[in-house]
């Protein structure tokens, strides 16, 4: 997989994490425990986007 490629499908893992953590937070009584765990994923993501750059 090229360089191009990997990036291209870690920022749509991030973009996807994005809208769960937005989907969590749109619940009545949202779980602070999922959000806690999306939230950690989204930094490490964000982490090995930001290697690449």
């Amino acid at each position: 997989m090229s360089v191009s490629n990997r990036l291209l499908t870690l920022k749509r893992k991030y973009e996807h994490i994005n809208q769960l953590i937005r989907d969590e937070l749109s619940r009545p009584l949202p779980d602070s425990l999922v959000l806690f765990d999306l939230k950690i994923r989204r930094l490490r993501l964000r982490e090995v986007i930001d290697g690449f750059a």
